[in-house]
């Protein structure tokens, strides 16, 4: 097979158009029963690497080229189309004889727990007998992460299960295994969190060698989950240059903040011109890109480990062919970024020389008729709307839902507990929760305990030993369970039952009495509750959802066992925290709007418990004190009993704290934190956009 090398030297992917006549993604078209037999074919296949050791400590930052590898193959006469299976550990991409089957930059395949899953994707093409050629490149992802020490101490590695890419790949009617070549490319590092580096002045290599059968991931080769889950680009957005020093340093503006890949022509560059680009949510005051706010783990001094960069900021390099016209795309990461600084290039980039291409895993379908039936004529409504969807996509890369798409990009469980329902108002959201859920599950096999993130990166706040994350942050489990039942009627989210019912029995019997004293509280609320409180409310809600799929699936034991668990959980909240004037714990917003949304405060209590959240509110001057959980229970609780007007009076609030604050403060994705940040906290943070949910079941001109 030829190698295609894009136009600006041997080391850039070719990228072939995908057109529906040559390439359909069986996983758009085909029923689930045939998804099931996907797995099928390479179940029993070795997985196929570069055969080189793995790297570790210092050396894993040492030049390490990416692989690519090539096979030949003839097709059965008679043959008008062929199934292709591909499964990788890592991000990857294949080509069928020149025409690229997935994106070149490798973010289509998706990060799990690969101990226990690994999805496959099947392919169908129009081929002939032969012969025929497929090419494999492979990138890090997930599973060969940086040996970095996240906040000076947690190595990621050590919780992940981890090694070289590879990949199996298998073409339905090929009788005798395929034998595979590989050489090495001209991306000679690629990292997750650190960026690419390519020079262009490598040539591949001339000798191919042959490829190597290796140990892989031990995880099952699951199907894709979800008929018509994927990525899908939002579109290519130009960014404009201007030089911060002239001949060495430029500042690229693209407008708004965004996850994406990024693209660069540079042009008449010497050959050999080492450049470097730099990323950033926002400017420092001399106009230099500030890349605090996304760098990985806030390694900003040194302490990431031996090897690691003393800043671990998202950088790309490039050094120049010197062939003209080059043009620059990063595959294997991608970056979050308004700002991109480049060091080193000779010329100012012109009106079509950046773009960055924004991408996010959704449902290729876009089903979601309250985010395109919303309409208002409010224009703080309508750009908080804007901000929040666009805070979303950004962090729907790689099959997780994350916290930020910088500095962490984990699948956190409390984020997706306070924006679930957002996402799916703006999106189908089945294809990815099913997905998540099946992480959550997989980590949770061996303890029955439900981690903090899924995957499992050994983070373990105020959780209960082990890998035990918080009770709030285990309830994504349940409450992404509920929300596929009741949006799209999805039976399949059941399956997880068994999940829940062992994380309850196991709760119990460790707090028996109801109350839960340990979480990570209502985070970054203004005027936070004890822990204590968030938790045993978000012990009761794990509880009362479990009850309810235990009497949907006919378990009445279970069901009756479960609700007697809630139920004294929601006796001992009361008997607790609930005063006799309606009071909730310390009286803030954040403890009335949980209390009372969740059904926690006795009946003949509740007008008088509203009536303080009201005070509570009316009393700040309608700004918001709330955090990551009751922000939304605050805003859903006062709509929901007849002051919708002042949900709108909180949303809509000018000044500190709130969302308007974010955008005259010239914020185009929501921040982390209420206060602003431009040194620790993303600028890109889903965790509030909860108000979203609002916005598009309240909010619009009706």
């Amino acid at each position: 097979m030829t190698s295609r090398p894009r136009p600006g030297g041997a080391a850039l992917w070719y990228t072939a158009p995908m057109g529906n006549k040559t390439v359909a993604n069986l996983a758009a078209a085909a029923a689930a029963s045939f998804l099931q037999a996907c797995a099928g074919p390479l179940a029993a296949l070795p997985w196929i690497g570069d055969g080189r050791p793995e790297r570790d400590g210092a050396g894993w930052y040492a030049e390490d080229p990416a692989p690519e590898f090539q096979t030949a193959f003839a097709l059965p006469e008679g043959t008008r189309e062929a199934r292709v299976h591909f499964a990788c550990a890592g991000f990857g991409w294949f080509g069928f004889d020149g025409e690229a089957m997935m994106d070149a930059d490798g973010l289509d395949t998706l990060w799990t727990p690969y101990g226990k899953t690994v999805y496959s994707r099947t392919f169908t093409v129009k081929a002939g007998p032969g012969p025929h050629e497929i090419a494999v490149r492979l990138g890090n992802g997930f599973y060969n992460l940086p040996p970095l020490r996240f906040w000076g101490h947690h190595n990621f590695r050590a919780a992940l299960a981890h090694g070289r890419p590879c990949f199996k790949l298998a073409v339905e009617g090929v009788e005798k295994p395929l034998e595979w070549k590989w050489r090495t490319t001209g991306v000679v590092r690629n990292s997750v969190y650190l960026g690419t580096e390519i020079d262009a002045t490598r040539a591949e290599d001339a000798d191919w060698k042959p490829a190597a059968a290796v140990k892989g991931p031990a995880g099952t080769i699951r199907p894709w989950p979800g008929r018509d889950f994927g990525m899908v680009s939002d579109g290519v957005h130009r960014g404009r240059s201007k030089w911060l020093k002239e001949g060495s340093v430029q500042v690229v503006d693209f407008g708004v903040n965004a996850s994406g890949v990024p693209e660069f022509a540079f042009r008449g560059e010497e050959r050999g011109t080492a450049i470097e680009i730099v990323y950033g949510e926002r400017l420092n005051a001399d106009g230099s890109v500030n890349a605090l706010t996304q760098t990985a783990g806030q390694i900003k001094r040194g302490n990431g480990g031996p090897g690691a960069p003393r800043v671990a900021c998202q950088r790309d390099a490039y050094k120049c062919a010197g062939a003209g016209r080059e043009r620059f795309a990063p595959p294997f990461t991608w970056h979050i970024f308004r700002y991109a600084e480049i060091r080193g290039a000779k010329h100012l980039l012109g009106p079509d020389d950046a773009a960055r291409r924004v991408r996010s895993m959704v449902s290729l379908s876009g089903k979601a008729p309250a985010a395109k039936a919303f309409k208002t004529g409010d224009a703080g409504l309508a750009a908080i709307h804007e901000m929040c969807r666009r805070t979303f996509q950004a962090n729907l890369i790689g099959g997780v839902q994350s916290d930020c798409p910088g500095r962490e990009r984990l699948g956190y469980g409390g984020d997706i507990v306070s924006s679930c329902e957002a996402f799916i108002l703006n999106w189908d959201m089945r294809g990815i929760y099913l997905k998540i859920l099946q992480d959550f599950a997989d980590e949770a096999a061996d303890d029955g305990w439900i981690t903090e993130t899924a995957p499992y990166v050994g983070i373990r706040d105020s959780g209960f030993g082990g890998r035990a994350g918080p009770v709030s942050w285990a309830l994504a489990v349940p409450v992404m369970m509920d929300a596929l039942l009741r949006h799209y009627g999805e039976t399949r989210a059941l399956d997880y039952y068994p999940v829940c019912a062992r994380y309850v029995r196991l709760v119990a019997a460790k707090y028996p009495d109801g109350t839960v004293p340990r979480c990570l509280g209502d985070h970054e609320a203004l005027e936070r509750p004890p822990a204590v409180l968030t938790a045993t409310a978000h012990w009761h809600e794990f509880a009362r959802l479990t009850a309810e799929f235990a009497r949907r699936l006919g378990k009445t034991d279970d069901e009756a066992e479960f609700r007697a668990v809630a139920e004294k959980a929601r006796r001992a909240f009361a008997a607790r925290f609930v005063k006799e004037d309606g009071t909730v714990g310390d009286g803030s917003q954040s403890a009335q709007a949980t209390g009372f949304y969740l059904g926690l405060v006795p009946e003949r209590l509740r007008a008088k418990a509203f009536a303080k959240l009201v005070e509570s509110v009316e009393a700040n001057g309608c700004a918001p004190s709330t955090g990551i959980f009751s922000t939304r229970y605050m805003l859903l609780a006062l709509s929901e009993n007849g002051r919708a007007d002042l949900a709108r009076r909180i949303v809509l609030h000018r000044g500190f704290p709130g969302w308007l604050h974010m955008l005259d403060r010239g914020a185009t994705t929501l921040w982390e934190t209420w206060k602003e940040s431009d040194d620790t906290f993303s600028n890109c943070h889903p965790m509030f956009g909860s108000v979203d949910e609002w916005i598009l079941k309240y909010g619009g001109d009706f």
